[in-house]
């Protein structure tokens, strides 16, 4: 059997629809109104444990409990360093339009870093964050599922 030699770089390109296939196409998800399950999953997430009514908490066995109150606290953190970094960027923003040629500035803009010791108090609301960007950075985060669009 005789192999067939390839002609030109033409008769190597894939003329199919390739990307299409690698990445598909998405669509911007609004959570404006959470389904049942939804709220129960992300207030689950936002407040732990005391989304719960007692008499709910009473009858969990512990290992859920356990899961419930782990998950929160990784949650808090990441919305703590969030926010830090929200701050951060904002502040930074300021800082280098009122002294653009200041080295101290650009020093400070340079090595803002977030610690997990430092509790950030500003609100979602005062950062200009809403639910959406909260619910996508925990499905991003993998502290929510996935498939949290179509539960």
């Amino acid at each position: 059997m005789k192999k067939e030699r390839l002609s030109s770089f033409q008769d190597l390109n894939y003329s199919g629809m390739l990307s299409e296939k690698q990445f598909p196409i998405t669509s911007i998800v609004s959570y404006q109104t959470l389904s049942v399950t939804q709220n129960e999953l992300y207030k689950r997430s936002m407040i732990g444990i005391e989304f719960y009514e007692k008499e709910e908490i009473y009858s969990m066995n512990s290992a859920k409990k356990d899961k419930i109150i782990k998950k929160n606290k990784q949650v808090q953190k990441l919305m703590n360093q969030w926010k830090q970094e929200l701050t951060n960027n904002i502040t930074n923003g300021w800082l280098s339009a009122l002294f653009p040629k200041s080295e101290l500035i650009k020093s400070i803009v340079n090595n803002s870093e977030t610690s997990p010791s430092f509790m950030n108090t500003l609100s979602f609301k005062e950062l200009g964050v809403t639910k959406e960007d909260i619910i996508n950075k925990l499905i991003a985060s993998k502290l929510l599922p996935s498939n949290f669009a179509a539960l």
